[in-house]
């Protein structure tokens, strides 16, 4: 199984914190934010991974190759669009075959991996929360509706009504390249992966929701986020961070 951690973008709403430094770079307890990701990918088997780069690329490789010499780099020259473009970047690497998708800027518990991958016959999942309830998940969190057999019908951040909280950690396929690039064909640069899947599931080709409440896994935007995220740390959460 591969895994990709897209970091490719400015982090703008941390401008005075990245300024100079990549916000996937920044730390929380000690650790920059991307060792969280890249640590529980690598827990929970997954050591064949890519980072997408883009804003201060140079600093990002040149920080991680020294705590991961295997990793694999992919670069999004597009990195001032929407976040698809990151995931488009990355098929050379990806190739045909399924992988697990992972964010750069979100703290995730290598539990959410393990509990992703337990269902091996599922190639286009999302792992979701229907119990959040912390500032770093709800604040800016995007918002998914799943039908009766757990498929996403609906995902965006102003959806009304709702059932739980896109965690940022994704199996996809093949599949999900084609049809970012059939909406890069349509709309450029602004692509989000909430759009993709929406697009895939009004067209019968639906992600699956992965229920992981209760698993700590947090979303870092705002200096606020990061200070709310290094409280609950600190208070014992995020055990197998």
């Amino acid at each position: 199984m591969k895994g990709i951690i897209i970091a490719a973008g400015y982090g703008s709403r941390l401008k005075a914190l990245t300024a100079n430094t990549p916000k996937s770079l920044i730390e929380i307890e000690g650790k920059s934010i991307i060792t969280y990701p890249i640590d529980a990918l690598l827990a929970a088997g997954i050591s064949d991974i890519s980072i997408v780069v883009g804003y201060r690329a140079d600093v990002i490789i040149n920080y991680i190759e020294k705590l991961y010499p295997s990793i694999n780099f992919s670069y999004n020259k597009d990195y001032d669009g929407d976040n698809a473009l990151s995931v488009f970047a990355a098929r050379s690497f990806i190739g045909t075959d399924p992988f697990v998708l992972a964010m750069g800027d979100h703290l995730i518990s290598s539990s959410l991996v393990t509990t992703l991958l337990s269902d091996s016959t599922i190639t286009r999942t999302l792992c979701v929360d229907s119990e959040s309830k912390n500032a770093s998940q709800v604040n800016d969190g995007t918002r998914v509706m799943a039908d009766s057999k757990g498929r996403i019908i609906e995902i965006g951040k102003d959806l009304k009504d709702w059932q739980s909280i896109d965690t940022g950690l994704f199996m996809m396929d093949s599949e999900v390249l084609d049809n970012i690039k059939h909406l890069m064909a349509r709309q450029g640069k602004n692509v989000t992966i909430s759009e993709v899947v929406q697009h895939m599931a009004d067209n019968g080709r639906h992600f699956q929701t992965c229920d992981v409440s209760g698993q700590f896994w947090a979303d870092v935007d705002t200096e606020e986020d990061r200070d709310s995220v290094s409280v609950l740390i600190k208070e014992g959460q995020g055990h197998d961070l």
